[in-house]
């Protein structure tokens, strides 16, 4: 039987999912673990309404794992031709996803192709593609277009920061590691977006781990995570 922790954080939920303008027709299900776990169910039209709902629930104090089960699923038959053009049509339409990113497409699984000038281009293509019909996954295999080493990236994102004048010096922490940029501190939701925003216009970033207002973790502990994470990726 829930626990009254349990039935206030599944309240927070349904509320949440109830008051989304996109997602309230779909009534998702959302169900509460003892151990902080939340699990998603339902059905919805396109790739980036299940990415919503997972984001929606992110910032909801006290979900510590977020398993999203929801089904991505589309009216009518669509092959693998047809999701690709698409993306195609989808990347048109948006002019930050430059014409160096190419796709292939293996049963409604998209992969990136090709090179970017930044984190910000490469996240354009990936939250793109995702609106595109008959998509079930994006996976980014794209590249970089200049190399540069870790400490030349983190001092970049440092001083890249420190001219933020929303973001007091020294209040964001970052940590580089195989151009995976990690921040750390305590700010408002506004400040991590212009944190955000400033930091994914630098090149050679290949991702930007969001640390801020998590508990404090040791560093080796935390580039040890990313580590393994990017040689899933990879």
């Amino acid at each position: 039987m829930p626990n009254l922790v349990q039935e206030n954080l599944s309240a927070k939920i349904d509320q949440k999912l109830r008051q989304h303008p996109k997602l309230s027709a779909y009534a998702l299900k959302a169900r509460v673990y003892e151990n902080g776990t939340v699990q998603i169910q339902g059905i919805v039209d396109v790739l980036e309404e299940k990415i919503q709902a997972e984001g929606l629930l992110g910032n909801i104090p006290g979900i510590k794992k977020i398993e999203n089960d929801i089904t991505v699923c589309t009216d009518g038959e669509i092959n693998d031709l047809d999701v690709a053009f698409e993306v195609a049509e989808e990347f048109q339409a948006n002019p930050e996803v430059p014409l160096t990113v190419g796709v292939k497409v293996t049963g409604g699984e998209v992969q990136l192709l090709g090179r970017v000038n930044n984190f910000n281009q490469a996240q354009e293509a990936l939250e793109t593609a995702a609106k595109a019909r008959g998509v079930r996954e994006v996976i980014s295999h794209l590249k970089l277009k200049d190399y540069y080493d870790d400490a030349s990236l983190n001092n970049l994102v440092q001083a890249t920061l420190m001219t933020e004048p929303e973001l007091s010096p020294g209040r964001v922490k970052s940590i580089t590691h195989h151009g995976v940029v990690s921040l750390f501190g305590k700010l408002t939701e506004t400040q991590i977006v212009t944190a955000f925003n400033a930091v994914s216009r630098i090149p050679g970033i290949r991702h930007i781990h969001n640390l801020i207002n998590q508990p404090a973790i040791e560093p080796d502990s935390q580039i040890l995570q990313i580590d393994n994470q990017m040689r899933l990726e990879d």
